[in-house]
């Protein structure tokens, strides 16, 4: 079990990359209250190891579906594709 779930995200004014994203805190049975915090905060406890990721969906019902884990690329980027890509990748979660 990851530490955090991301939940949302918001890009910068020229949609290039995340500036910052919905944190909530993993629970056995479901997620914390969300929390909005920068993508270099997230990006920094995952290179330094204090804390895990993953995304998470909500569904039709309510109910929050796992999603991937998220890993950093180049010590900046908040990817949950290992690939070589220098960009954020967190799938297609909703912007607020």
């Amino acid at each position: 079990m990851t530490d955090f779930c991301i939940t949302a995200v918001r890009y910068n004014k020229a949609k290039e990359h995340i500036e910052f994203v919905v944190v909530r805190e993993e629970k056995p049975e479901n997620v914390g209250r969300p929390r909005t915090v920068s993508r270099a905060f997230v990006a920094d406890l995952i290179r330094l190891e204090k804390a895990t990721f993953q995304t998470r969906f909500q569904d039709a019902e309510g109910l929050w579906d796992r999603g991937a884990r998220v890993h950093v690329l180049e010590e900046v980027f908040l990817t949950t594709d290992k690939n070589s890509t220098k960009r954020d990748n967190l799938g297609a979660l909703p912007e607020f």
